[in-house]
């Protein structure tokens, strides 16, 4: 890994471009991180990539390695309540439901794939074959690729069944030592659904500090975000 010329890439997709929303201490939990998941068998997929700035990051970071791009891309940003597997909603402080991504509203979300593929284009990843772009809502699309090993997944989708679609579909292909990150874990919607999927899972109810990598637990708040927990957060998939 070339430290600075990646760096330099952060820099250029965050400050010039703008092609991202992922502030850079959250680039660089997968950078401090790399050569854990390089050392890993898999590939390597964003579900939720808004331009796809993460996505170009990780193409150059991982540049050995098989990239999925996933998002509804010309379709609205959100995939809509009545697809949705999980209905058990969550509320905020005054008893009201909250499901704020499943409305219909793209809330200036929504990024068409040529768009996409443009920013792609523009770091020289042009119809370069390790790049598989995956059109449409994760409910539809993840259960039918052929996708076996997974290094690390990054789920950035918001809403709550959502989130969990994703986990019951690429959790189990997710390698040993494997990095899962919760993009929205900031979000109530997104928190809710880590916690329950890791109480149906048997999981602790745990996830590492983006920032300094240590174990927090999800049972009390410990940031002043929306839900109490650090965007960005992430697992590591246990040995089996």
């Amino acid at each position: 890994m070339d430290l600075e010329k990646i760096n330099n890439l952060i820099t250029d997709i965050v400050d010039v471009n703008r092609f991202s929303m992922v502030s850079k201490p959250l680039f660089e939990t997968v950078t401090r991180n790399y050569y854990n998941i390089n050392r890993l068998q898999g590939d390597i997929i964003e579900c939720g990539v808004w331009k796809g700035g993460f996505s170009v990051f990780l193409s150059h970071l991982f540049n050995d390695r098989k990239i999925w791009v996933c998002d509804s891309f010309d379709l609205s940003a959100f995939q809509p309540i009545r697809d949705a597997k999980y209905k058990n909603l969550t509320f905020n402080n005054n008893g009201k439901m909250v499901e704020r991504f499943q409305q219909g509203d793209d809330m200036g979300m929504r990024i068409e794939l040529p768009n996409v593929k443009w920013v792609f284009n523009n770091y020289g990843l042009k119809d370069d074959p390790r790049i598989q772009f995956v059109e449409g809502f994760v409910n539809k699309t993840l259960p039918n690729i052929n996708i076996n090993k997974i290094a690390l997944l990054r789920i950035d989708v918001d809403g709550y069944s959502p989130t969990r679609e994703v986990l019951d579909h690429l959790y189990d292909k997710v390698v040993p030592g494997g990095m899962i990150i919760f993009d929205d874990l900031c979000l109530i919607e997104s928190s809710e659904a880590t916690k329950d999927w890791l109480s149906d899972k048997g999981l602790p109810l745990e996830v590492r500090n983006p920032y300094d990598d240590k174990i927090y637990s999800l049972k009390d708040r410990v940031v002043e975000s929306e839900s109490g927990f650090h965007t960005g957060s992430y697992i590591t998939n246990k040995i089996r």
